[in-house]
């Protein structure tokens, strides 16, 4: 059975804002912590992914939440690098690829968990990119690696990150707090001058960009939080977070998070970074 209390509270937020209303990405990688909970973390997104509970997930009582629990679902299929090698199988790989456009057997959808990518080389996680851009509408990835370090940024652009290390504990600069707070009031202005104003700073400033974009992320899974009365996680921006789950709809967040973490992604390909600042100032 899937054991979730030793997940932290702040981790079981994120899924939840992940999963809302039916939503699932099509690609997770879950990095950091221990082995143990990065396991027990991609089986419980696994057991989200399958559940038939589209309203709560996971419901923990249909059938595919308790043959989630106890590791039997045939629509969740783990590859696992064997014990004697010191990376995975290029081959065993080459095959998951082809396997994800079968269809499920039971569930909606279905789910490859890849353990552990800081054993597997570069060759082989190449293999996966194709299938990660342009995955079946019915098949998700989870991943897990000790650092998102061990993956490498053609994959690591191509999914959605799941950091078990808190935010909390990152030292962010004045400049990335100052920029994220005025990103936060210009969500609920209604004036472009604001937006303009607020996403200025960022324009050619590499640096300063991906440290606004991980802590504006932040803000606002802690905001969805609230909006499903789940709680906030960063307590230097609770007014923030609870001025954005007041004032905006779900949908609002959800999309605006969506189109954050879009452009955070992006970043990986070292982008235009005067279009990319263009790109969240008309998305917020």
């Amino acid at each position: 059975m899937n054991n979730i209390s030793n997940i932290p509270e702040r981790v079981l937020q994120v899924l939840d804002g992940l999963f809302t209303e039916g939503r699932c990405p099509h690609a997770l990688l879950i990095d950091g912590s221990g082995s143990l909970q990065r396991e027990q973390v991609s089986r419980l997104a696994a057991k989200m992914i399958v559940c038939s509970n589209q309203s709560r997930t996971p419901c923990g009582s249909c059938e595919n939440c308790r043959k989630a629990d106890e590791n039997i679902h045939p629509d969740i299929i783990t590859l696992e690098k064997p014990s004697d090698k010191k990376y995975y199988v290029k081959a065993d790989v080459k095959k998951l690829v082809g396997d994800a456009y079968l269809t499920p057997n039971e569930a909606q959808k279905k789910v490859y968990i890849l353990p552990e990518l800081q054993n597997m080389n570069e060759e082989s996680q190449n293999l996966l990119l194709k299938i990660l851009e342009e995955p079946p509408v019915y098949t998700t990835f989870v991943l897990t690696s000790q650092t998102a370090n061990a993956v490498i940024g053609t994959v690591l652009s191509r999914v959605t990150r799941v950091r078990l290390g808190s935010t909390e504990d990152v030292e962010y600069s004045e400049k990335a707090i100052e920029v994220v707070r005025e990103l936060c009031k210009a969500v609920s202005s209604h004036r472009e001058y604001d937006k303009i104003k607020a996403t200025a700073p960022l324009d050619g400033n590499k640096k300063l960009t991906a440290e606004v974009l991980t802590l504006f992320i932040a803000v606002l899974r802690d905001a969805i939080a609230l909006k499903n009365q789940g709680k906030a996680i960063l307590s230097d921006f609770s007014r923030e977070s609870t001025e954005l789950s007041t004032r905006q709809t779900l949908k609002k967040l959800l999309d605006v998070y969506d189109a954050v973490s879009g452009i955070h992604q992006s970043l990986e390909n070292n982008p235009n970074y005067t279009l990319l600042t263009a790109v969240l100032c008309a998305r917020i």
